[in-house]
Formats: C-alpha cells, structure tokens, sequence
C-alpha cells in the first residue's frame, strides 16, 4: 500500500468511488465488510491520501456491484457525477411533460417494487 499523505488529494476517480460506495447504501464499514479492505483504506481512497491501486478498485467495484466501465465513465469526466442523485431525478421529473411522465410513470412504479 502506498504511505498515507497529509495533504489530501480529491480527485474525479476518488469522489466517484464515495458516490459509488453511497449509492451501494454501504457506509466505508460496511464496504470495509464486504470488500475485504480496512474501512480505514477505503476513507483514505475517497479523500485523496492514497492512491487508488487496481487492487484496491477491483475489490471495491465488485463489493459495489459495478462495472469497471461505470466507474471509468464518471471517473473520467465523460458522465458527470451527480451532486444529490434523488433532488436531481425530482428535478428532472419537474421538468417532465404530462405526456413524458405518463411514459416514466410505469416504470418507476415497477422499479419501486409497486407495478
């Protein structure tokens, strides 16, 4: 593992693995738990005071259930990590027209576990 640094480095690639991690619903504990890294490593990985080996990346896409191509999207800039992922999608659906929304409704129905 590489030294920890004092000064702290956040990078696109170290707040898209915390989005990731937020998104699976694990706190760094319990992504500690199911990726076998020290929770300690992982809150080093996403505040920018070690760098992010393949190792370390591999073991924590796979606790989150996500492909290394997701990752690479948002840690490259292509896709832009979003700030608050549920304002953003009530945003979007304000946003929507009547027609849109009758489109989107069932969907989010099923996906809610409703339809």
């Amino acid at each position: 593992m590489s030294s920890r640094s004092q000064m702290k480095r956040i990078t696109l690639a170290s707040r898209t693995l915390k989005f990731l991690r937020q998104q699976a619903g694990l706190s760094t504990r319990g992504a500690a738990r199911v990726s076998g890294l020290h929770d300690g490593v992982i809150n080093h990985l996403e505040n920018g005071r070690i760098t992010i080996h393949p190792r370390h990346l591999e073991k924590l896409l796979q606790a989150y259930q996500v492909p290394l191509k997701t990752y690479e999207l948002f840690a490259s800039g292509e896709v832009k990590l979003p700030v608050n992922l549920h304002a953003e999608c009530i945003e979007l659906i304000h946003q929507m027209s009547l027609e849109q929304l009758r489109t989107v409704h069932p969907v989010l129905l099923s996906l809610a576990g409703r339809g």
